[in-house]
């Protein structure tokens, strides 16, 4: 479980500290994208995630649990 947590924490460093290359690892993002609404858009429409995966991304930002973790 720590192993797992400790993990989270990493990637969560790591997309902190340069987002764009972290979602490049996963997502086919145009390099001159910067915007989070238009990367958002562009990844729906060109179908590498769907909206309720948009939606679940979202909820989890919105939960007092997550948050208090992404502020240590």
């Amino acid at each position: 479980m720590m192993g797992n947590v400790n993990d989270l924490m990493n990637m969560y460093q790591q997309m902190k500290a340069n987002p764009m290359q972290f979602l490049s690892r996963r997502f086919n993002i145009p390099q001159n994208m910067n915007d989070p609404n238009a990367i958002i858009d562009h990844l729906i429409s060109t179908g590498q995630v769907t909206q309720g995966q948009i939606n679940k991304v979202m909820e989890m930002r919105n939960n007092p649990m997550i948050q208090q973790l992404m502020n240590k």
